[in-house]
C-alpha cells in the first residue's frame, strides 16, 4: 500500500491563451491519482472541507480509486483554493487561499506494514498547526517498516524562519527517498551545484536516495558511491503543473512492481537506478503534455 500525506485543494489554472480549467489538487493528491490510474492500492491521508467543492474532489478521488478513508472532512468549512497563472514558458506562479478551522487533526492509519511506502513534502508538511501529527504518522510509518519517500516542494518559499528550517532538516533526516527540484535546492541551501547539493543532504542523511530534477535538463540521481545522470524527453510542453508530482509517482509505481524493495533498495546497481529513473521521467513527461495535472488513465508504456 502506498500512503500520501498532504494538502488537498481546488486547482483553478488561467493558461496564457486564456484557457481557464478547474480540478482536483495537491501535490500529493496529484501523485495519489496517477497512482490510482495505474492500479497502485493508494491512500491520501488529508483534509477537506464540507462543501460542493470537497464533494467534488472526493468524488473525483473515489473515481481514480484513491483511497479516501483517511481524509478528515471539517463541517461548516470551506475547501482551500489554489489559482494557478500559466506564463509562455508553461510555468506557474500560485495564489493559494488556505481555509482550515483553528482545531485540525489528522486520521492516521491504524498499522503501516513492511514494504508499504509513505509519500509525504511541499510547505503542508510544514504547517505548525498540524506538524507534530504530521511527525507522528511518519515516525509510526517508519517503526512499522514503511518506506519514507520527502519532497520538499517548496520553490522560492520563504524559510527565514528557524521553525521552517528545522523542520525541513528534519525531513530530510526521515526520508529513505529525497527528490527535489534545481529550485527547491537553491531556496534551502542557497547556489550550488549537483555534487554540494548531495554533499548537503548527505550530512544530514547519508543513507537516503537523493534525486535532483533539473527541469528540461534531466535529472541526476545519488546513492552512496552511485550516480546516474539522464536527459529529459522531448515533448512539447502543455503545462508544468504536476510534472514533479508525476515523476515522484512514476518511481512509486516502479518500486511498487518490485517482489522485494528493501533488497533493491540495500543493493540498487547503476542499471536498476536508471530504471526506476527512467519512470519518474516518462511519468513526468507525460503530464507536461497536458493540461491535466496527472497521467492518463492508461500508464505509461
Amino acid at each position: 500500500m502506498v500512503y500520501t500525506l498532504g494538502e488537498s485543494l481546488l486547482d483553478i489554472i488561467f493558461t496564457d491563451t486564456g484557457q481557464i480549467t478547474a480540478k482536483a489538487g495537491g501535490s500529493v493528491l496529484n501523485t495519489s491519482v496517477s497512482l490510482g490510474r495505474c492500479g497502485i492500492d493508494v491512500s491520501l491521508i488529508s483534509e477537506l472541507g464540507d462543501d460542493t467543492t470537497a464533494e467534488f474532489i472526493l468524488r473525483f478521488l473515489k473515481e481514480n480509486n484513491v483511497d479516501t478513508r483517511f481524509i478528515k472532512k471539517y463541517y461548516h468549512q470551506t475547501t482551500s483554493l489554489a489559482v494557478a497563472h500559466l506564463n509562455k514558458l508553461k510555468i506557474p506562479s500560485f495564489s493559494i487561499y488556505k481555509t482550515y478551522p483553528t482545531q485540525r487533526r489528522l486520521i492516521p492509519p491504524k498499522k503501516f506494514q513492511k514494504g508499504d511506502i509513505l509519500v509525504f513534502g511541499s510547505l503542508y508538511s510544514l504547517d505548525t498547526a498540524i506538524r507534530n501529527e504530521i511527525i507522528e504518522i511518519i515516525l509510526k510509518a517508519k517503526n512499522e517498516g514503511a518506506l519514507v519517500c520527502y519532497d520538499p516542494n517548496i520553490r522560492k518559499h520563504n524559510l527565514d524562519e528557524p521553525l521552517l528550517k528545522q523542520a525541513v532538516t528534519e525531513n530530510f533526516a526521515f526520508a529513505d527517498i529525497i527528490k527535489g527540484s534545481e529550485e527547491d535546492l537553491m531556496n534551502i541551501f542557497g547556489e550550488k551545484n549537483d555534487e554540494e547539493y548531495y554533499a548537503e543532504i548527505a550530512k544530514i542523511n547519508p543513507d537516503a536516495i537523493f534525486i535532483l530534477t533539473l527541469g528540461k535538463e534531466g535529472v541526476i540521481g545519488y546513492k552512496t558511491d552511485k550516480i546516474v545522470k539522464l536527459p529529459a524527453k522531448r515533448i512539447d510542453v502543455i503545462s508544468t503543473i504536476g510534472a514533479g508530482d508525476a515523476f515522484n509517482a512514476g518511481i512509486i509505481y516502479y518500486l511498487e512492481k518490485l517482489k522485494d524493495k528493501e533488497a533493491w533498495f540495500d543493493s540498487i546497481s547503476p542499471a536498476l537506478f536508471e530504471e526506476m529513473l527512467q519512470s519518474g521521467l516518462q511519468f513526468s513527461a507525460e503530464v507536461c503534455g497536458s493540461i491535466e495535472n496527472y497521467i492518463s488513465k492508461a500508464p505509461p508504456n
